[in-house]
């Protein structure tokens, strides 16, 4: 059972938020692209098992119709027995022909990404696409035959208000998608925002946009299953869940992590040195204090926490005895709770995770 992801790092416009792993795209060095991506699939997933596959970037449906069949029809060697095959794809780049030729791969999830409805604050975020765009494409890719949809918003952003998060979380819900996931903006250093020393969101005001997003989605039927991601009707992302469940996961591309038999490892963020030399990942062992506490730096994102079964069959060891002094203090001050065998973080506790983490990296 293998969870996949694959990086795709080009985009046709840069976001003024991202410091992700991506560059312009360009035709003649995506089709180079192409090549060293289709070495590096084979030789990763030569026997393996896929469960979920998730192509990421950048943004995939950058791509033209011709590349993305070129990399569908590689993937597709290993890819006839995925549970959830999810794209992330932008409004204005996710037309009729891109979503025939990715259902007709077995795409069966699209996470759209919509960070807002509002239009300045799309164009502050050097974004193109509108409300109407947003409403249109949910439609087409219903059309298309795939009903497993997810939409990410953002807030935080300068100048949004109050009003304007609240208009972004009703018109979203108004739509017939079953996923939605909200990130707060993080300034970084080597984006847009950053150069331009944009000033970040208060604190205080930032928890209010995210409490207020969590009442008005569950009073439309989401339910939070993880701090950022809300659901309906059980809708989940399987691949997503595999990462806070701290499972292995194989990644694929330029500026792809992964992490395997107590390893992590980060693929080249250079595209020079991808096309050159391949993945030329760097490694990082991790020992067994290391992958206890990421996996309860993971598992406490989840609404259901943390399995206190699963976690000493792994490691052999009691999380309630390994980290008596976290987990006492944190139920003491309400931020912590057992329930049925697991322990979990409250909604209080949820909001300040960092700060609960922190006693648990002294474990």
């Amino acid at each position: 059972m293998s969870f996949v992801y694959v990086h795709v790092p080009f985009c046709k416009t840069i976001c003024s938020y991202c410091d992700f792993v991506r560059c312009g795209y360009h035709q003649g060095l995506a089709d180079k692209w192409l090549q060293a991506i289709q070495k590096e699939i084979k030789e990763k997933l030569r026997n393996e098992k896929i469960t979920t596959l998730y192509l990421g970037g950048g943004t995939p449906t950058s791509l033209t119709i011709a590349q993305m069949e070129v990399l569908l029809e590689c993937l597709g060697e290993y890819s006839a027995d995925v549970e959830e095959y999810t794209v992330e794809a932008n409004v204005e780049s996710l037309d009729d022909s891109m979503l025939d030729l990715l259902a007709g791969y077995g795409v069966n999830r699209i996470s759209l990404g919509v960070q807002s409805i509002d239009a300045t604050l799309i164009k502050r975020m050097n974004r193109h696409h509108d409300k109407q765009m947003v409403i249109d494409t949910i439609q087409r890719i219903h059309h298309q035959g795939i009903h497993n949809i997810s939409c990410d918003l953002i807030y935080g952003l300068p100048a949004q208000t109050p009003a304007l998060w609240q208009e972004d979380l009703r018109v979203l819900c108004e739509q017939d998608i079953q996923h939605i996931s909200l990130y707060a903006l993080t300034i970084e250093e080597h984006s847009a925002f950053g150069r331009e020393k944009v000033a970040a969101m208060e604190e205080d005001e930032e928890a209010d946009f995210y409490e207020a997003a969590i009442t008005y989605l569950q009073s439309q039927g989401f339910e939070q299953y993880e701090i950022s991601n809300f659901a309906r009707h059980k809708h989940y992302s399987k691949h997503n869940q595999a990462y806070w469940h701290y499972e292995d996961f194989i990644g694929i591309g330029c500026g792809a992590s992964g992490k395997q038999k107590h390893a992590r490892y980060d693929n080249t963020r250079n595209l020079e040195t991808y096309l050159r030399q391949g993945p030329s990942p760097s490694y990082i062992a991790l020992t067994s204090k290391d992958e206890r506490f990421e996996m309860i730096m993971m598992g406490l994102r989840l609404t259901q926490g943390i399995s206190l079964s699963k976690f000493s069959k792994r490691f052999g060891c009691e999380l309630l005895f390994c980290y008596e002094n976290a987990v006492q203090k944190n139920i003491r001050l309400g931020l912590l709770r057992m329930e049925n065998g697991f322990i979990k973080a409250t909604d209080k506790g949820l909001h300040v995770l960092n700060s609960v983490l922190l006693d648990f990296m002294e474990g």
